[in-house]
């Protein structure tokens, strides 16, 4: 559930200040500070498995090199995926999805999966490991095209969807992107901030208008990849809440459930 302010604090790729991007270690973080939601990203393996990892390759956030896709599981779990964080998260592997699931057992915290180039064999495992843990009420999926949506809607239509609607930051969203996504029954529209940062109103009245729809809008606010200003954080959060947007994604959960209270 959303904090009283009524905005859904997601911590991005289970970050907060210190924690290694998609680890247990960093999802055990995100529960300790009782977000609302964690968001992870979800790749598959060379042998058909099911892992969490942002980028197309593990060359960022471990000490191995290649695609996830030409990569096995056992290959992909020899890797160290936490000592770019400190020496103290050198044990930290890259999860599975059935991991990730194991961890939030018990927890009613939602999980939004932005699902990477996945073919149709692996969404069917998403929807069957969900359902398998009972986790149907607190996933949400994140499909990048009304074809995904759809696809996902034939697999199971419980499941909700956060439309992660595509668009250059550089250039004003294009709103029969997001009209498509409405019209075909999405949950919730994730916006870049860039579109709602411009200036106050131009915001509000993007916001509103999809709101107005019956469907709540959701943002990134990631110092880390740009969203919004590593030296001001606090002020561009504060602004994408006066703007009205119902939940964001962010690296600093901390400091936006500060805010919110």
């Amino acid at each position: 559930m959303p904090t009283s302010t009524g905005v859904t604090v997601v911590a991005h790729r289970g970050l907060a200040p210190g924690l290694p991007e998609n680890t247990l270690a960093a999802f055990h973080g995100a529960i300790a500070l009782d977000v609302d939601a964690i968001e992870i990203d979800l790749r598959v393996t060379a042998d058909g498995h099911l892992v969490v990892m942002h980028d197309d390759t593990v060359d960022r956030t471990t000490n191995g090199h290649g695609r996830v896709a030409d990569l096995t599981l056992p290959e992909i779990k020899a890797l160290d995926a936490g000592s770019l964080a400190g020496s103290a998260f050198s044990a930290e592997r890259v999860p599975t999805y059935r991991e990730v699931l194991e961890v939030l057992q018990g927890h009613r915290m939602q999980l939004l999966l932005d699902i990477k180039d996945c073919p149709p064999e692996a969404k069917q495992e998403i929807i069957e490991l969900t359902d398998h843990f009972d986790a149907a009420d607190t996933v949400i999926l994140g499909p990048r095209t009304v074809n995904d949506l759809h696809e996902f809607q034939r697999f199971d239509s419980r499941l909700r969807t956060l439309a992660l609607v595509p668009g250059r930051i550089d250039l004003p969203p294009v709103p029969s992107d997001i009209a498509a996504f409405i019209d075909a029954g999405v949950n919730l529209v994730r916006l870049w901030p860039a579109w709602l940062l411009t200036d106050h109103n131009t915001g509000t009245q993007l916001v509103e208008s999809i709101i107005a729809r019956g469907v709540p809008v959701w943002t990134c606010a990631d110092t880390l990849y740009g969203d919004i200003s590593a030296d001001t954080p606090e002020h561009d959060l504060r602004r994408l809440v006066d703007i009205g947007v119902t939940g964001i994604l962010t690296n600093l959960p901390e400091l936006l459930l500060d805010i919110l209270r």
